[in-house]
C-alpha cells in the first residue's frame, strides 16, 4: 500500500469516529408470562401458553348417563371421542340454564383429553413474570384452581392451573355417586 492510501484510511477512520454514533445499550431482557384470556362462567381468567391443545366451536353432544350435572356428554372430535364439560356448571357448583356456550377449550394431557365450555374468548396477552400478584383475593369458586393472576387494567385475572384442575378429585371423577343421585331426587 502507498503511504497516500494509509493516510487516506486514516484520515477515514477520524471522521467516521467523529461522526460516529453511540450504539444504544442492550436492554435488559424481560421474562414474560404468556397466555390467553378466556371467561369460564362469566368469570374473566388466564390459561397459559400451550395449556390449550385448541379452542374449538362447543360440538354437538352425546349425553352420558350416571355421570355429574357438569359433564354435557361426549362429542366426535378428530377421530375420537372427547368429554364435553359445562365450565359454568362445574365451578359455580350448580346446573347451568343459560343460553348455549358456542366455544370450548380442549385440553390434552396423557390420559386426561376433555373439552370446557367458555363463556368469552378474548385475546391473547403477555405480562412480566414478576409483575404476578399472588396475594389478591380471587373469585371463590375458582380460587383453589388457580395460581395467582396478573393485573389488566382494574381487574385481577386469575392464571388457571389445567394441573391443579385435571388432580382435582372432584374433576376426575365424573361419574355420580350414591351422595349425587339421592341428592337428585330430592330436587325433582
Amino acid at each position: 500500500m502507498s503511504a497516500t492510501t494509509l493516510q487516506a484510511l486514516h484520515s477515514l477512520e477520524r471522521v467516521y469516529a467523529r461522526e460516529a454514533i453511540e450504539p444504544p445499550e442492550p436492554e435488559e431482557r424481560r421474562m414474560l408470562w404468556a397466555g390467553t384470556s378466556l371467561s369460564i362462567a362469566g368469570v374473566r381468567l388466564l390459561v397459559g401458553e400451550g395449556e390449550i391443545d385448541a379452542i374449538i366451536e362447543t360440538p354437538a353432544v352425546t349425553a352420558i348417563p350416571g355421570t355429574k350435572f357438569w359433564v354435557m356428554g361426549v362429542a366426535a372430535y378428530k377421530g375420537s371421542l372427547l368429554p364435553v364439560f359445562s365450565g359454568d356448571a362445574f365451578f359455580r357448583k350448580t346446573p347451568y340454564a343459560g343460553r348455549p356456550r358456542e366455544y370450548c377449550m380442549v385440553i390434552r394431557r396423557p390420559g386426561f383429553n376433555f373439552g370446557m365450555t367458555l363463556s368469552a374468548v378474548e385475546s391473547d396477552l403477555k405480562f412480566p413474570i414478576e409483575q404476578r400478584d399472588m396475594d389478591s383475593s380471587i373469585d371463590e369458586n375458582f380460587a383453589e384452581l388457580t395460581l395467582g393472576g396478573y393485573h389488566s387494567g382494574d381487574r385481577l385475572l386469575a392464571v388457571l392451573d389445567i394441573d391443579k384442575l385435571v388432580i382435582d378429585s372432584d374433576f376426575s371423577d365424573a361419574s355420580v355417586s350414591e351422595s349425587d343421585s339421592t341428592r337428585n331426587m330430592t330436587d325433582e
